[in-house]
């Protein structure tokens, strides 16, 4: 019975070792998955996007995606966040005509990449990506 276990146990035990690996992101790859979401995110924003912009951009998140930002209110939800991402839509509230965001710098760590990236009106701002396989599980923003 101890051998069953024992043996059941180092199986697991190699299993979630494999499985990390194959999830492990390498540099290129998180510098991919960042540029892809940051272009999502400013499309989002531009004048006459629409409910399918907003699916391809959450596409990209896991289904336990959390923003957190305390300066803002701290944590959302990803299903919080594409409510109201909607409703901004229909309202008509996302009127740019320029892409809100431009990536300046970036470091990457193990699934998590660091960038400052340029607002439109100059402001630079502080994000961190963490990334589960190759679709974001949280975004922390570091600014005002």
């Amino acid at each position: 019975m101890i051998r069953v276990l024992l043996a059941l146990l180092m199986s697991t035990i190699c299993f979630t070792a494999q499985a990390d690996e194959i999830d492990t992101l390498n540099k290129q790859q998180l510098i991919h998955h960042l540029k892809q979401v940051n272009a999502l995110q400013n499309k989002v924003l531009m004048k006459n996007s629409t409910v399918e912009d907003a699916n391809q951009l959450f596409a990209q998140y896991t289904n336990d995606f959390t923003y957190v930002h305390e300066v803002y209110g701290g944590t959302y939800t990803r299903k919080g966040l594409y409510k109201n991402t909607v409703k901004y839509l229909k309202q008509g509230k996302y009127q740019r005509t320029t892409d809100r965001y431009q990536v300046i710098k970036s470091m990457t760590g193990l699934n998590a990449i660091s960038v400052l990236r340029k607002q439109d009106d100059g402001e630079i701002h502080l994000s961190v990506f963490e990334f589960r396989g190759s679709k974001v599980s949280k975004i922390i923003e570091y600014w005002r």
